[in-house]
């Protein structure tokens, strides 16, 4: 009887010790995937704000282009409020390209997690949904 008993101990510990893993496992991905949204959000964030940078300065510039014609300003292009304009425009569509980038390098899967793996997980997590 005792042997049966040391047995349920014993088979009891094993797995005990395997769901405690499983469980830690889980929540480092959780914490991992819970950073990466939390990044992709503040990047997205900032997209938005340079976007509408973008369209406060073109709100500018077209108001400084509006003052001029109405001056009757000729080579408005080589005006330096005009350029100073079009040179904030650019910086801001090279930052806005830079979050861009910065988003889709966070949207992709990370290399040390191949995809086979990650296909893997979801394959055995659908099947013991259908098993419950």
């Amino acid at each position: 009887m005792s042997d049966l008993l040391d047995n349920a101990k014993k088979s009891f510990g094993e797995w005990f010790s395997k769901a405690v893993g499983k469980a830690g496992e889980f929540t480092r991905e959780a914490a991992d995937r819970t950073e990466e949204v939390t990044k992709l959000g503040k990047v997205k964030l900032d997209i938005f704000q340079i976007k509408r940078e973008i369209d406060k300065v073109f709100t500018d510039l077209g108001r400084c282009v509006y003052n001029l014609l109405e001056e009757k300003t000729k080579d408005i292009e080589k005006n330096e409020s005009v350029k100073s304009y079009i040179d904030k425009v650019k910086a801001l569509e090279k930052n806005l390209k830079e979050m861009e980038d910065k988003c889709e390098r966070i949207k992709k899967p990370h290399p040390d997690k191949p995809k086979e793996e990650k296909e893997k997980k979801e394959k055995g997590r659908a099947a013991s949904k259908k098993k419950s």
